[in-house]
């Protein structure tokens, strides 16, 4: 294959996965920016989604059930932690990671035991191809970065047209004024915990059918995600779109002309020296 169709691809590739990124990014930036919380099990929680699928795909045969009761399921499930573990040590930082920290251990060993070490695959829902440089190309990928944008503008729009959103930005903003004005801090605290765990298990959902389904894949996914919350700037939404796309495809550049390590090592890199020159990272207003 020649240079042009490679780029093509691997510029392809890199968009669909900095959408998938974006969407884990954002959950974890909602909860950070709103309860300061690093939530070390964010990636267990994308692993759910993958496994939820595998499951509901192999035992149902329904890639499309699982699309839409998956996060469902494990947003619940990211609530009550964040209400059973979380919450009784918010007021303490360090306690918060040390308990996300338990919580990834229990989520990762309760994978375990549901799907087993060996990895697996997901049948791709859309069985259909594209030409697209000589090759042919799954439409079902285009398929997934179109339902990331439309629920990530989508969150967009609920976090800036609602009520609900209107509370999470005032909480954020000053804590006891919006508590003094009426407004169930605890309440949103707890409804942004779920909604985070959601959008996490969602990109596992999407992801499942184009990636290794493993009971611990969420641990290479979390670093990136942490440094696209960080170089995106914490708590901006338009920052984690940004910096999402930008590491992928970057990583997709790079790929063409190193091997896979160590072009995750020059994206990973490039992030680090925006953070040098740039402190604050993107912080895109939106």
């Amino acid at each position: 294959m020649g240079f042009l169709p490679e780029l093509v691809l691997q510029l392809v590739n890199g968009f669909v996965w900095g959408w998938i990124l974006a969407l884990l990014a954002l959950g974890l930036t909602l909860v950070f920016g709103l309860l300061e919380v690093i939530n070390i099990a964010h990636g267990a929680l994308y692993a759910f989604g993958a496994i939820g699928t595998w499951y509901l795909a192999r035992k149902l045969g329904s890639f499309w059930l699982s699309l839409l009761v998956t996060p469902l399921v494990v947003g619940v499930l990211g609530l009550g932690a964040y209400l059973i573990a979380v919450r009784p040590v918010a007021s303490t930082p360090i306690a918060t990671v040390i308990a996300t920290f338990g919580l990834l251990f229990i989520f990762q060993h309760v994978a375990l035991l549901i799907f087993g070490p060996n990895p697996s695959s997901v049948p791709l829902p859309i069985d259909v191809s594209i030409p697209l440089m000589g090759r042919m190309y799954p439409v079902y990928r285009l398929f997934v970065a179109a339902v990331a944008m439309v629920v990530i503008g989508g969150l967009w729009l609920f976090l800036r047209k609602t009520n609900y959103g209107t509370w999470v930005r005032a909480t954020q903003q000053d804590r006891e004024t919006a508590v003094a004005m009426g407004i169930p801090a605890a309440k949103i605290y707890a409804l942004t915990f779920g909604l985070g765990s959601a959008l996490a298990a969602l990109g596992g959902v999407l992801a499942a059918p184009i990636t290794s389904v493993q009971f611990n894949m969420g641990i290479d996914v979390i670093i990136d995600i942490f440094i696209v919350v960080i170089a995106g700037g914490l708590g901006s939404f338009g920052g984690t779109v940004v910096v999402s796309l930008f590491l992928r495809e970057l990583e997709g550049i790079s790929a063409i002309f190193f091997n896979p390590v160590l072009s995750k090592a020059i994206s990973l890199m490039a992030m680090v020296a925006i953070l040098l020159v740039r402190k604050e990272g993107f912080a895109v207003k939106a």
